[in-house]
């Protein structure tokens, strides 16, 4: 892949943007050194086969985007960055949109605004939406130094197989070794530390979830990994009522990271999900419904 850097409402986005036809939208996780090369290469080259336009940027803050951090809305300022980064390379009409854990419950943002700043034909959510990360687990993933040894214990925090931090592989190493290059560009360290900052003044985090999944009007997917460590069990199917269309699948076997420990599982949930890019015209309206099946397994 061959990434590209844009300039949009005052920062540099770095993306990748292969293939043509329908556009899909992927959108990566937020742990330390996540990025869209951390995350999505696999997913890219399905949907390049397949006949799409995959567009993966690197969220404001994170991979080789800017970092530029605005600490009276954090969210709302990566979402504006991105909004305008797609309009610099013209994607005004989204087949659908992807997001993994971060990237999900963003993009839930930006789809249940008052004004939503994006309008895909299709949500596919990874790990995202419902009950929050337990502030337990959160400190364990903000607890990083910046060596190799700390990147492969918040890898090990997140996925289900053991092999994925194992010294002797080297799949494991070259990720390991990916997102520790990526935690470590210039600025980024001290941009994600700045996460875990809260004025004496702020308000409490809510204690329940407030996202108005009902204003999702178009078809849903809930990919959920049946080992999630960071996840409750049956978050997908719990959620699933909470929209007004959607499906579950569960992935047997994996963690928080489905397209990076199961890439192949993974694409074959999504392409059955978007369907043919000939048969986009045809694809449900949001005031079509679907039903919400007992989750799926997939081996």
């Amino acid at each position: 892949m061959q990434g590209r850097v844009v300039q949009a409402a005052g920062v540099r986005t770095h993306l990748y943007d292969e293939g043509t036809g329908p556009v899909v939208l992927l959108l990566h996780g937020g742990a330390w050194g996540e990025c869209a090369e951390t995350t999505w290469p696999s997913t890219i080259t399905a949907l390049v086969a397949a006949g799409y336009r995959a567009v993966a940027p690197d969220w404001l803050g994170f991979g080789e985007s800017d970092k530029v951090r605005d600490f009276a809305d954090t969210p709302g300022r990566m979402l504006q960055v991105l909004r305008a980064a797609l309009d610099e390379i013209g994607v005004t009409d989204l087949h659908a949109a992807v997001g993994l854990s971060m990237g999900g419950s963003h993009l839930l943002r930006a789809l249940t605004a008052e004004q939503p700043l994006l309008r895909p034909a299709r949500v596919a959510l990874l790990a995202a939406g419902g009950a929050p990360i337990p502030r337990e687990t959160w400190a364990r993933l903000m607890q990083y130094d910046g060596t190799t040894e700390a990147m492969r214990e918040q890898v090990r925090l997140a996925v289900a197989d053991p092999s994925w931090v194992d010294h002797e592989d080297p799949q494991a190493q070259a990720y390991v070794a990916l997102r520790h290059q990526s935690s470590l560009r210039p600025g980024a360290y001290e941009w994600f530390a700045s996460l875990g900052l809260r004025s004496p003044a702020a308000s409490p985090p809510p204690a329940d979830d407030p996202t108005p999944y009902e204003r999702v009007e178009v078809p849903v997917l809930l990919v959920e990994g049946a080992c999630d460590p960071l996840k409750p069990a049956g978050w997908a199917q719990q959620l699933a009522p909470r929209f007004s269309l959607a499906q579950v699948a569960v992935l047997p076997g994996v963690g928080h990271l489905a397209p990076v420990e199961d890439p192949a599982g993974f694409i074959d949930l999504l392409l059955e999900f978007l369907g043919a890019p000939a048969d986009v015209a045809g694809q449900p309206s949001p005031s079509s419904t679907l039903p919400t099946p007992a989750p799926e397994e997939r081996a």
